[in-house]
This record gives structure tokens, C-alpha cells and sequence, in this order.
């Protein structure tokens, strides 16, 4: 499948150089982005006879360009439960689904965490599709209640375990490294869960005091995100119990 891409106009601390809008054969477009006017121009001139939108989750940077797209096109469009309203998406998929996109196989595969309707698209020749659920570069955010941390670790293994060769994320370039990316993200959440149990045993027990600790040259533009990362992991560590939470403070369960 020949695959190209078009970059929206909305560079960002969380978009990076922007959402990266995937063209896929003749025919498909995933996730087409922000609906800015100059950006749908754009993928109507590159991609003259969609026929098919592809989505992976509901955020605005990912999703909105989808309706103009299919008023000027009347394409199809496939997205996750949550995504637009129903009336718009001719087909909902959840995971599992396989697709045909100008005669080749796109599976959907589940991939909560981001948000807890994300999915990912994988090609038969391994190349897959992450939307957020990983990036070109960086790391992705998780923004509780709706992102959670113990599905997006889950999901991170789930694509491990399909083996992919390429990856083309929603934000930052392509990866060639696909598996090893994987490995690393996974590996960089166990780090930094490790580093809030380390911080709660040294007596951290507030979310300023844990990113005081663990993050302590960071941007003040970027403490709240910080801090939001590290409720989103306290939230894993409590469900496990490993991690008790009384009147605003986090403690460790004591190992009997």
C-alpha cells in the first residue's frame, strides 16, 4: 500500500509539527485532523477520490476535518464508539475488525489508555497506524479519568505482541524502529511508576512534592501536565493496592 501524508497547520506542545493526516492507496484518509479550511483543501487535492475516513480516537486535533471531508466526498466513515455523532460514521469499530482498503487488509486493533475508545490500524505488511497511542517522538499523555494508565500499558504489549515493522504516529515522523519504540515506551512507564513508589518511600506523599522530586528542573509550562502523569499512575497503584490514597496524600501499602 503506498502511503503518504499530509501535515495539519497546528504545531503545539501535545501536536509537536503537527497531526500528521495518513493518505492510504487511492482511496483513504486516517485520521484527517483539525478542520481547518486550508487543511481539508489540502487533503482534497491530494487524495481526489476518497471514498474511505478512517479514525483512531475522538480528540479535536484527529477528528473534526472528517465531517467536511465527507459533506464535499460522501465517503465512508469508520470510527470508534464516542467519535462524532452517529449519524456521521457509517461503520463503528471496536477491535477486531478487518478492513478493505483498495483490496488490502487494515485490522483495527483496541487500544485504550489514550482515550478509552482509541484504536490503531495495522496493515498486512506491519505497518501500523498509532494515532496517539504512540508518537514519532516523546511520549504520550494520559489524562485521567478517561486516559488510564494500567489499559495503556496493556495496549502498549498488545501491539508489541503483533510485531510491527513501521510505525506512523499521528504526531512526529515515522519509525522504522517499531518494536524497539515499543519496548521503550513500555519501559519508560515502568520507570517512571518506579520512580513514584521511590518517591513515596522517601516520604513524597503529595503530587507537588513526588514532581518536585522526580522532575525537578522541569519547565513551569509543563508542571500540571507532570503532575497530571503522576496522578495517572498513582490511579494504576492504587487499583493494584499497592498505593493507598488518604485526604489529598499517597501512601504505600504496607507488605504484610
Amino acid at each position: 500500500m503506498i502511503i503518504r501524508d499530509v501535515l495539519a497547520p497546528n504545531p503545539g506542545p501535545f501536536t509537536l509539527s503537527g497531526t500528521r493526516t495518513y493518505l492510504l492507496g487511492r482511496s483513504a484518509v486516517l485520521d484527517p485532523g483539525p478542520a481547518i479550511d486550508s487543511h481539508v483543501e489540502a487533503i482534497r487535492a491530494a487524495m481526489p477520490n476518497l471514498k474511505t475516513i478512517l479514525i483512531t480516537h475522538r480528540h479535536g486535533d484527529h477528528a473534526p476535518a472528517a465531517v467536511p471531508l465527507k459533506h464535499a466526498t460522501g465517503a465512508r466513515m469508520i470510527a470508534p464508539p464516542g467519535v462524532l455523532d452517529d449519524e456521521q460514521v457509517d461503520q463503528r469499530v471496536r477491535g477486531g475488525e478487518r478492513l478493505d482498503i483498495d483490496g488490502e487488509t487494515l485490522e483495527v486493533i483496541a487500544t485504550p489508555g489514550h482515550t478509552s475508545e482509541h484504536v490503531c490500524y495495522l496493515t498486512s505488511d506491519g505497518d501500523l497506524f498509532t494515532g496517539d497511542t504512540i508518537l514519532g517522538e516523546g511520549t504520550t499523555a494520559i489524562f485521567p479519568p478517561d486516559g488510564n494508565m494500567a489499559d495503556y500499558l496493556h495496549s502498549l504489549r498488545t501491539l508489541r505482541s503483533r510485531n510491527p515493522r513501521r510505525i506512523f504516529p499521528a504526531h512526529g515522523p515515522t519509525r522504522d524502529d517499531a518494536v524497539a519504540l515499543i519496548d521503550h515506551y513500555i519501559a519508560h512507564r515502568l520507570e517512571r511508576e518506579q520512580q513514584i513508589v521511590t518517591a513515596l518511600d522517601a516520604g513524597a506523599h503529595t503530587v507537588s512534592s513526588m514532581r518536585q522530586r522526580i522532575y525537578p528542573e522541569l519547565d513551569k509550562r509543563l508542571q500540571g501536565a507532570a503532575e497530571v502523569q503522576i496522578v495517572a499512575h498513582l490511579i494504576k497503584l492504587e487499583s493494584e493496592g499497592r498505593v493507598d490514597a488518604r485526604g489529598g496524600a499517597y501512601f504505600l501499602t504496607p507488605v504484610v
